[in-house]
């Protein structure tokens, strides 16, 4: 037996870090965010990841702001407790069972935040002897927009796409 142990790698961000985004939507797990996203390099540190968050829960629940008014009106204290199908799934963690509302807000969040960080940080989800590469396969931050707003125009209950004829 040699002395040797693989030990994987820490968190980007320490364990159990977290974002909160008010009273009404669910916190957002910032290694889970991190996992997710691709987003597991040490070169970008977990304020600016926090920071990435913050700001993509600003966006989405500005989005969100009169259907929250609508919800919580109707007597729903938070997205969780708003009528909506729930889906089970694996999180590291266990199993767990949550609403369609709230995975779809996480992605919204998630997309934002990718953005800002892919336009800050070209690199964050390429190998060194991938990045030559990464242009024809990664996600822009437009790719990581539109998600975001699919995500939000589900919520609301509204097609993804507005057409005019001119």
């Amino acid at each position: 037996m040699s002395g040797f142990i693989a030990s994987p790698p820490a968190p980007a961000s320490p364990p159990g870090s977290t974002v909160a985004a008010g009273d009404f939507w669910p916190e957002i797990d910032v290694n889970l965010f991190r996992d997710a996203m691709r987003i597991g390099n040490q070169a970008i540190p977990h304020a600016r990841v926090s920071e990435a968050l913050i700001g993509g829960i600003v966006v989405a629940a500005d989005n969100l702001a009169e259907w929250r008014a609508e919800q919580e009106a109707a007597g729903h204290a938070s997205l969780a407790a708003v009528p909506a199908q729930t889906f089970a799934h694996g999180t590291g963690n266990g199993t767990v069972t949550e609403s369609r509302l709230v995975i779809l807000f996480r992605r919204a969040v998630y997309a934002f935040a990718a953005a800002d960080l892919i336009e800050t940080h070209r690199d964050i989800t390429a190998s060194p002897v991938g990045e030559a590469q990464a242009w024809r396969q990664a996600l822009t931050p437009d790719d990581h927009r539109r998600n975001a707003i699919h995500a939000i125009r589900a919520i609301l209950g509204r097609p993804r796409t507005a057409v005019e004829l001119i």
